[in-house]
């Protein structure tokens, strides 16, 4: 997804410098930071849903893109409001893996960004088994 200029997001900071200016974060760069914090969280398989389409799309993104494909990013000039689809790995608590993704991304998106996670709403999308599950046959 293209964004404009207008889609930038007006960003304040202090300015020791004296020097005045202002900084805009393009929503693909919040979107990306959101979706690589996401993405680094143990029990998490990927941000987004995945499909041929998707992963055919992945082929053609940027590397911005891409990190932020199943995230949206809604901000201010001190606060977003994020959503994030993520497909959990099987064997993890889905309560502790959302629990952390919350939690990795305020930290970063203050420590990056500097914004304030105002709402992070994570939607589990999907569950990724691994390939071979222990068989309950008994042999």
């Amino acid at each position: 997804m293209r964004h404009s200029q207008q889609d930038a997001f007006p960003f304040e900071t202090e300015n020791p410098s004296g020097v005045p200016g202002a900084t805009n974060i393009q929503s693909d760069v919040i979107e990306a930071v959101v979706g690589h914090v996401s993405s680094t969280v143990e029990g998490v398989a990927r941000v987004g849903t995945e499909g041929a389409l998707p992963a055919i799309a992945r082929l053609v993104q940027s590397t911005a893109t891409q990190m932020g494909s199943g995230v949206k990013a809604e901000a201010g000039r001190r606060e977003a409001i994020l959503s994030i689809d993520i497909t959990v790995e099987y064997g993890h608590s889905i309560p502790d893996v959302v629990k952390e993704v919350r939690e990795s991304v305020a930290v970063q998106l203050k420590e990056q960004v500097g914004l304030v996670a105002k709402e992070i709403n994570v939607r589990v999308a999907a569950i990724n088994f691994p390939d071979r599950l222990p068989s309950r046959r008994v042999v």
